[in-house]
């Protein structure tokens, strides 16, 4: 048994481990508890990802620990049982051997781990001896990295907006640990900054609520200024300085950071600051702050060099040593342009014909795949992707009703401003303000629909006020998130406590979206559902742009017609009903007028309000339902009730049938709301009142520019803005090169990661924007670059200098998302429907789903028609509540999301293997092989690899496809019911060929190669 501290502080570690990397006390604490106490081993061991760990440690090190490296891009195969057996022992020994080498790497203390730097090593000279620090009590509690924005018990975070679970999840990208090296020259911004950050600006920083003691060292003037015969910082004078005192001070009342933080400074920290002080104390504006400038290409002899990128990233590369790899091949370089520009794998005839106009000239066959790429009309969807995550869509509210929405007009909107290249700020202005527009088109009030894209609580409980609140907190977060980089949902309950960020100016900012004329309910619903028979309901709130097609308007006008025609013959007779009706109403109790399965609810309701306090509409419902209700014994009454009712229902699923958007729209001048800061984000606690406006730190709105939404979508497209471009070419970098220039896309504060090619990420800004915003542009210059062209194969060297390919210094190879995971595999079966935009629609997902979370209330809709099961992902419906299963690794749609997490599962391989999906990818490539691949076994093996690899496998991989093929025919002649059930067809001659086929298509489906972006 262990201590109940030891317990508590390896429970709080392993939670740690799951949001962030290890603070050093962290790392320490963990391999004394391991040390002390074998038996958490095995609970460590279970906690811990070993196969993506492995992934990360090197074949040196894992010779080290006396394991072979794994073989690189091996098929596995069918086994004996034997060798099964032979199997699993040897994986058990290569198992617990692998666990002690991720220990042995993973828990390496502090110091011992040797890290590399760009700039010039130098000794580190003490000023004074410096006592270690001090080792934390066991009782204490364990206090994270970046507490404010990682730990949601942090009151940073406690915030009532749904953004509050994204901002305090995202992995942060700062610099957690000490500096391990001090470099030769200082910089405030890229070594003093991030050490202060860390572990200072939490009780020092820009929040006056927690500066302790009233000092602030985020500004030099609060910095350096006199506090009674002392400063903090004494610029030129590091021993005069009070911070400098509290450093090396061994009192545990004295020495800051305070020893209950668990935060530490190394030696190399001490140094930094000590020579930074003694160099003048200098500050800088935060580098993301700072309006970019077009920094000048480096000039470079080199053939290597096609365009600028080429020439920052081949600069930085000869900096650090090291060289570009080789172009890549041209088969796997077409299909990584495929995938990144329109989401699908190229065509055997497409890389045939690149591959030959390739070897006549590499540069000019690239320049038109490219723009062939970029001209598809599948150029729009591939893009959407991201941005939808962005902009948290989805096809239903959220909640416990989770009603359903028709935002798709929205999504179709972005593929097509996609396809038609709309520059960058008009894309921009349309999405935060196409209302606004002098006279706005159908398409730039659709284009709002973007803030409307938030969760919607229908809930009978929900605080409708409250609720309301939560929508425009969220839109502050997520338009802050999306263009500016900005977590500036830290702001909502108090300032910022890094960024510049004050309480007051996140309300300023939140005034831009507080005037839409909504309730914060739900206003209208309608009972049709989903379409093909749901029993979901449409749950939607104004404002609403309807969007009826014309066939949908000539049914309105008919209907409208015709029960006008059938009204006026019952107003003729309304003087003869009207007695026996209240004759009528007289014989029933009121028990029996609530009994919902003997009165409609509206006329339920109706006829418990006394007959003089009717309305007109409440006297006509009842009276209708009284001449259908057959009561009278009049067959003329029966029928014109009977008629006008059938009349009325036709035309109330027309209206439901009917597309309607929940779109942006301001209240006029005379309704306008006021703004009130909101004490720590209560809704009910309004404090000082506030106009709209912009956080001072950046530059001002014009003064032309109106202050509502269209002012402030200027501004965000506004040259002088620092942010909004640099966000963006990080964001496109990130998509097309694996890692952003700056890792942490949700952050460009304080708290963010430095850019890693500053002066590269500031060109491409730059050339953005005086490109006209062009974003086909922006990508045609990423595209061709040799530093795009590279390939991906890397040697232990770079690895180990390079492990993430920060410095670009190969291809990037990832796994592809989800969605282009199943869209491939469509594909490639030759089974994928290529129409673009349109209704969501609903491919297979496992039995009851729905109805597990709804307890039985929605269905959902089964529909074996092709036009539903193989659409693009993009297409399918997108329920919060659960999301298709196949979809793993994506957003969850509840709030913006511009980094999304790559894992690689044992859950991931089951689907890929099982979900029907798949398996009917399988069925319907192995049926491609034999109609088009050959009149043999071996072409048509070789002809799927190439389907879905796109070349043809070598001698061995052809070898290990025959092998499998052989076992798999032999096992299915034994079982050949078997065999039509798992090729999915009848029993005929072929049908084990064809089973044996299907498994082969699996494999090759599944294959590393596949599965991930070359």
């Amino acid at each position: 048994m262990t201590h109940d501290n030891d317990s508590q502080d390896f429970q709080s570690i392993l939670a740690a481990l799951n949001e962030r990397e290890l603070t050093g006390w962290e790392r320490e604490r963990l391999w004394e508890l391991l040390e002390a106490n074998p038996d958490l081993i095995a609970e460590f061991s279970d906690h811990c990802f070993v196969g993506s760990e492995l992934q990360a440690i090197t074949e040196e090190e894992l010779n080290k620990a006396g394991i072979e490296p794994p073989l690189r891009n091996v098929v596995s195969m069918p086994m004996s049982e034997v060798a099964s057996s032979r199997s699993y022992h040897w994986h058990v020994t290569i198992g617990v051997a692998a666990l002690l080498a991720i220990l042995a790497v993973f828990l390496i203390r502090p110091g011992q781990e040797p890290t590399p730097h760009s700039d010039e090593v130098v000794s580190i000279e003490k000023a004074r001896p410096t006592q270690e620090a001090s080792t934390p009590s066991e009782t204490a509690t364990i206090r994270k990295a970046n507490l404010s924005l990682d730990d949601p018990n942090d009151e940073a975070v406690s915030l009532s907006g749904a953004a509050a679970l994204a901002n305090s999840r995202n992995p942060r990208g700062g610099k957690p640990e000490g500096a391990a090296s001090v470099p030769e020259k200082i910089s405030f911004n890229h070594h003093v900054r991030p050490i202060l950050s860390e572990n200072c600006f939490y009780c020092h920083g820009p929040d006056e609520n927690t500066q302790e003691a009233g000092l602030r060292l985020d500004l030099r003037e609060a910095a350096t200024e006199d506090l009674g015969g002392y400063s903090a910082i004494v610029p030129g004078d590091a021993e005069e300085s009070e911070i400098w005192y509290r450093i090396l001070s061994d009192d545990p009342a004295d020495v800051m950071p305070p020893p209950e933080s668990h935060r530490t400074l190394s030696d190399a920290d001490k140094e930094i600051l000590r020579r930074w002080i003694n160099d003048g104390a200098e500050y800088e504006a935060h580098w993301a702050f700072i309006q970019p400038e077009r920094a000048e290409v480096p000039s470079l002899k080199s053939d290597w060099v096609r365009n600028p990128i080429d020439a920052f990233i081949l600069n930085r590369l000869e900096q650090e040593g090291l060289e570009p790899n080789p172009p890549a091949e041209p088969r796997a370089f077409l299909r990584r342009l495929s995938l990144d520009l329109i989401g699908l794998p190229p065509t055997p005839a497409e890389l045939a014909s690149f591959e030959e106009s390739y070897e006549a000239d590499p540069d000019t066959a690239t320049e038109e795949a490219v723009s062939r790429l970029l001209d598809s009309p599948h150029f729009g969807e591939r893009m959407a992707m991201p941005w939808l995550d962005a902009a948290r869509y989805a096809d239903s509210n959220g909640f416990q009703q989770d009603g359903n929405r028709h935002q798709w007009p929205w999504r179709d909107w972005i593929i097509d401003a996609y396809n038609n290249n709309m520059p960058f700020d008009q894309f921009t202005i349309e999405q935060v303000a196409g209302d606004l527009l002098e006279n706005p088109t159908q398409d730039q009030i659709i284009a709002t629909a973007f803030n409307r894209n938030h969760m919607l609580n229908g809930e009978g409980g929900a605080i409708k006020e409250e609720q309301r609140i939560n929508y425009v907190i969220d839109r502050v977060d997520t338009t802050a998130t999306t263009w500016l980089g900005l977590t500036m949902a830290c702001a909502q309950c108090h300032t910022h406590k890094y960024d510049p960020i004050t309480h007051e100016e996140y309300f300023q900012f939140f005034a831009f979206f507080n005037n839409v004329p909504e309730s914060g309910g739900v206003d209208k619903r309608s009972g049709s559902g989903c379409a093909f028979g749901s029993d979901s309901t449409v749950q939607v709130s104004r404002p609403l742009l309807s969007l009826p097609t014309d066939e949908q308007r000539q049914k309105q006008r008919e209907l409208t017609e015709e029960i006008k025609k059938q009204e006026a013959i019952i107003e003729g007779i309304v003087a003869e009903v009207d007695p026996k009706r209240r004759a009528w109403e007289k014989t029933f109790t009121l028990a029996q007028l609530v009994n919902r399965t003997r009165f409609p609810g509206n006329v339920s309701s109706f006829l418990r309000i006394k007959e003089e306090e009717r309305k007109a509409n409440q006297k006509r419902d009842i009276t209708e339902f009284y001449l259908h209700k057959e009561d009278h014994g009049n067959e003329l009454w029966t029928s014109l009730g009977t008629n006008i009712l059938k009349l009325r229902r036709e035309l109330r699923q027309t209206n439901e049938s009917v597309v309607e958007v929940m779109v942006m729209e301001d209240n006029p001048p005379e309704k306008m709301r006021e703004t009130f800061i909101l004490d720590r984000g209560d809704y009910q606690s309004p404090t000082e009142k506030v106009s709209a406006g912009t956080p001072s730190f950046l530059p001002t709105m014009k003064e032309s520019a109106p202050r509502n939404r269209l002012g402030l979508a200027q501004w965000l497209v506004d040259g002088n803005n620092p942010l909004t471009a640099r966000v963006m070419v990080n964001r496109l970098w990130a998509q097309f090169f694996g890692i952003g220039i700056v890792k942490t896309a949700e952050d460009f504060g304080v708290q963010g990661e430095l850019p890693k090619h500053p002066e590269l990420i500031d060109w491409l800004a730059v050339e953005f924007v005086e490109s006209g915003w062009d974003v086909k542009h922006l990508i045609h210059l990423m595209m061709t670059s040799a530093t795009y062209r590279q390939s991906s194969e890397f040697t232990p060297g770079n690895l180990d200098r390079d492990p993430e390919n920060r410095l670009v210094g190969r291809g990037s190879r990832s796994r592809l998302p989800a969605m282009l995971l199943r869209d491939q595999a469509l594909a490639v079966a030759g089974l994928l429907k290529p129409e673009v935009g349109g209704h969501p629609v609903y491919p297979h997902q496992p039995e009851g789903l729905w109805k597990d979370f709804s307890f039985g209330k929605i269905s959902y809709p089964h529909q074996e028609l092709e036009d539903q099961l193989h659409r693009r992902s993009l297409y399918s419906f997108w329920r919060r509540t659960s999301a298709p299963p196949n979809m793993f690794d994506s957003s969850s749609r509840q709030v913006c999301t511009v980094k999304t997490s790559t894992t690689n599962t044992p859950l991931h391989a089951l689907t890929l293997l099982n979900d029907e999906t798949y398996v009917n990818a399988a069925r319907a490539l192995a049926k491609r092989m034999m109609d088009e691949g050959g009149d043999n076994t071996d072409d048509r093996l070789d002809f799927a690899f190439q389907l879905a690899t796109g070349r043809s496998p070598d001698e061995r991989e052809h070898q290990l496809l025959m092998n499998g093929f052989e076992r798999s025919l032999n096992e299915f002649r034994s079982f050949e019911n078997a065999a039509a059930e798992y090729a999915g067809v009848g029993k005929d001659k072929s049908v084990v060929e064809l089973a044996a086929l299907t498994r082969m298509a699996q494999v090759i489906l599944n294959l590393d190669e596949t599965l991930n972006r070359p």
